[in-house]
């Protein structure tokens, strides 16, 4: 069990628990066979999906110098849980029949660049379904429902991103994946829990999660923070899951590619994985190949993570736009020739872990309901290390300054700024001050931005500015 969690807590298998996060580490720990032979003796165990030639760009027949991207895709199927537990959760046909998908991700990886992101997309999404004749916005989900060849093709029609290859887990390697890894640490900024999935992190710090504890993280919808001594309840639901599943994601990176040095914990990250992977049946063992010498040369922090920006149509979602389009254009590396500017900033690039620094009961909380509904990420919310910031600041790390003065324009009451070069992983940190107000849109912000999300200042006097706040760091 995690340490310092070690609570008792039901163990339950979510209807839903597959994230994008296995998906991407089973591929992932696939690409990192040490031999060839080896290689091609633990691709062979792979289930291979056949798709008809036009489903994917070029056919399958991938130049090795162009940029490629790999659908990711976790099923909530149930066909392949045991019978005890299909008995306690129900089967497909109780569930409704077919499968839906948990988690959709594209990766994009940059051979000539040697750069690499992942881009998740919400299930909840509205758009068209390719193929169903119809222009009324469905969930994306259900393109799913109808197979990954009409998912595949309503992320090209809808979205414009082309895709070379697709890959499928069930829920059932999630945790072996994690705890053939000795389990991962996560920083938390302030204590967390999830009655619903069983969460129970009772202190802040970096705490170490075994399989049963990043599943409960992972798939926490109704994920609460504590701050002044209560519980505050994230309401962005999915949103920020996708947020939590993305820290999750780039963690593990780290953390696989010092494991899979091992001899011994490679094989066995690769049986975890072979086992609940599927995968095109153009995706060859070339392909693999020239994946996983791109990735063992990249960084961890050096992989970028987006999320499309959206805003609520009561209980989904649909693109906010032009921000949406600009994040999938610095996704997919699309460059306009004609202007020499640097790509324009967008909120959906920029994430945040807000801190609670004026003493305001729930004003990180707040501060993160504004900020994301300016369609910035949130990777947490806490508090300082003590109330006593007379001015909001936003900390960055090195290369950030945009990204930062970004954020200080939606600060209202000001906001000064701080260069810190431990950050890591391009994240921000807003710690609000006694000056703070709200959330709130630039006046040379679109119309259509954010609403404010106003938040009352206390009547106690400024004090002396305080040094940068620690963040838990693992």
């Amino acid at each position: 069990m995690a340490e310092p969690i070690g609570t008792t807590r039901p163990r339950r298998w979510p209807r839903r628990l597959l994230i994008g996060a296995n998906v991407f580490v089973a591929l992932c720990l696939v690409m990192t066979g040490s031999t060839y032979a080896y290689l091609r003796w633990q691709f062979g165990k792979v289930e291979k999906i056949p798709f008809a030639c036009e489903v994917l760009r070029n056919c399958g027949d991938d130049d090795p110098g162009e940029p490629m991207n790999v659908l990711l895709v976790g099923s909530d199927s149930r066909t392949e849980i045991s019978p005890e537990e299909q008995e306690q959760f129900g089967t497909t046909e109780q569930a409704g029949g077919g499968q839906r998908s948990d988690t959709i991700i594209v990766m994009h990886v940059d051979p000539r660049a040697e750069k690499a992101a992942i881009l998740s997309i919400p299930r909840d999404l509205l758009v068209p379904i390719a193929g169903s004749g119809s222009r009324t916005p469905k969930l994306i989900n259900s393109a799913f429902a109808k197979g990954p060849d009409v998912l595949i093709a309503t992320i090209r029609q809808e979205l414009g991103i082309e895709i070379d290859h697709y890959a499928q887990v069930d829920f059932n390697g999630f945790r072996g994946v994690v705890d053939a890894l000795g389990g991962v640490k996560l920083s938390f900024p302030a204590p967390a829990r999830d009655t619903v999935t069983g969460l129970n992190v009772p202190e802040a710090g970096c705490v170490s999660l075994d399989g049963d504890d990043a599943l409960a993280y992972v798939r926490s919808r109704k994920y609460q923070s504590l701050e002044r001594g209560k519980w505050q309840q994230d309401p962005t639901a999915d949103l920020g899951r996708i947020e939590r599943q993305q820290d999750f994601i780039r963690v593990v990176i780290r953390k696989a590619s010092k494991a899979g040095r091992n001899p011994l914990t490679l094989n066995s990250l690769i049986s975890a994985a072979v086992d609940n992977v599927k995968i095109d049946d153009a995706f060859s063992t070339k392909d693999i190949r020239r994946l996983a010498g791109r990735f063992k040369s990249l960084e961890p922090d050096a992989v970028e993570i987006l999320s499309l920006p959206t805003v609520p149509v009561g209980a989904h979602l649909k693109l906010k736009e032009p921000d949406a389009a600009t994040v999938i254009d610095r996704f997919s590396g699309r460059v306009v020739e004609a202007s020499p500017a640097p790509p324009k900033i967008v909120p959906g690039t920029v994430r945040v872990l807000v801190l609670n620094g004026s003493g305001v009961n729930g004003q990180a909380a707040e501060t993160a309901q504004g900020l994301r509904a300016a369609s910035f990420g949130v990777s947490g919310t806490g508090e300082a290390e003590n109330f006593r910031y007379p001015e909001s600041v936003v900390r960055f790390g090195t290369g950030q300054r945009a990204k930062a003065e970004l954020v200080q324009a939606y600060v209202e009451g000001g906001a000064t700024l701080q260069e810190d070069r431990t950050l890591r992983g391009g994240d921000l940190v807003l710690v609000t001050g006694k000056s703070f107000v709200a959330v709130r849109p630039p006046a040379d912000a679109p119309a259509e931005a954010a609403p404010t999300t106003p938040v009352p200042a206390p009547s106690t006097p400024a004090a002396t500015a305080p040094a940068p706040p620690p963040v838990p760091v693992c």
